[in-house]
């Protein structure tokens, strides 16, 4: 009975840890310049919320996990196996995620302790290894320890805003370099496109959809903690992180690093049976753990995007109107069009925006 409770706000869960996981890595001392603040909301308007509203919808029309709701999604479509990408893309952002949280907290663990880790002679990738080691037997426990892990990033991140000042931000020269820093942590600090939501709602969201209730009451409380949360992760990405919120934090995140790689482990049971899904994760896990950090964050800000990319392009294009438009069981037919344009139109072109922003500043 506990679990299906967990199961239930698993998305609430995942809309509160993972903007504290991720904004320090794309948008680092930020919140001292009230124009990214400004652009963050934008985006989370124009780009994080049709995507989610797109994912969710997704979700309820399937009635399923991600990667057997996409095969489901694409026949109905009459869509081409292209589109049944998704679902790969989206296991390999959760792993990538995953290892990111291990080679951080491995990182961390040099930052903070750096003798006796330098006494100890042990490598930072023997470190992440091991942490993704301790990540995949947590796993086992599917989402029981989601809430644990959730709480302690909280109380870490506000342990280190306790012991820093915040200041009043400041209105700065906009740049798009900063436009991209915005749409990154609109999409990806919030988990957009990692199939995450699809696979903690597919059963709640169809329900609502069944009893023809607007998938929207659902969906807006999702982005709304999505806001908040990502405004304390803003806060929290520009504090000084001692000792007691780093301890407190990184078990946090290694418990959410194992919920990431339950959920990937599942999708790919489904995909491949039991022996070779396991096996197959298994590899990516310790392929992956000795990736260098700086290079895993550009890996999942390309993957993740294309993962985005590729959902917008599918709910706004190929999927039937008339079935999305059932889905979502709107008032009127000026909102369900106003979200048609934002998906089919804004988010790619935000989207292509950011991808440019982040190549400009890899080339310089």
């Amino acid at each position: 009975m506990v679990e299906n409770m967990l199961h239930r706000y698993t998305v609430f869960f995942v809309a509160c840890a993972l903007p504290l996981l991720i904004t320090g890595q794309i948008a680092p001392n930020m919140a001292y310049q009230l124009d990214f603040w400004l652009m963050w909301l934008l985006a989370m308007v124009l780009v994080g919320l049709p995507v989610l509203f797109a994912e969710l919808a997704l979700s309820a029309r399937s009635a399923a996990l991600p990667w057997q709701g996409i095969q489901k999604l694409t026949r109905e479509a009459d869509a081409g196996m292209i589109w049944r990408a998704f679902a790969a893309l989206s296991v390999l952002v959760a792993v990538l995620l995953a290892a990111g949280i291990a080679s951080r907290i491995a990182v961390g663990v040099a930052a903070q302790f750096g003798e006796l880790v330098r006494q100890a002679g042990v490598p930072m990738m023997a470190m992440s290894a091991v942490v993704m080691a301790v990540a995949l037997i947590l796993s086992l426990l599917r989402v029981r320890l989601l809430f644990v892990g959730t709480l302690l990033v909280i109380f870490g991140a506000m342990l280190s805003l306790f012991d820093s000042a915040v200041s009043v931000p400041l209105l700065t020269e906009p740049s798009l370099g900063e436009w991209s820093q915005a749409v990154l942590l609109a999409l990806l600090s919030v988990g957009a496109g990692s199939g995450l939501y699809w696979f903690g709602s597919a059963t709640i969201a169809n329900n609502v959809m069944q009893a023809k209730k607007p998938l929207a009451g659902y969906i807006l409380p999702i982005w709304l903690t999505q806001l908040i949360f990502g405004a304390l992760a803003i806060l929290a990405g520009s504090a000084m992180i001692g000792v007691p919120s780093f301890l407190v934090s990184s078990v946090g995140m290694l418990l959410i690093a194992a919920f990431l790689l339950h959920y990937a482990g599942v999708q790919l049971v489904l995909r491949f049976g039991l022996l070779t899904g396991v096996l197959v994760l298994v590899l990516l896990v310790f392929a992956l753990s000795v990736v260098p950090m700086q290079f895993l964050v550009i890996v999942v800000i390309f993957i993740s995007l294309l993962a985005v990319l590729c959902l917008a392009i599918f709910s706004g294009f190929v999927m039937k109107i008339s079935h999305l438009r059932k889905t979502f069981n709107m008032k009127t037919e000026l909102r369900y069009n106003i979200w048609r344009v934002l998906v089919r139109i804004i988010v790619p072109l935000a989207v292509v925006a950011a991808l440019a922003g982040v190549v400009l500043e890899l080339v310089a």
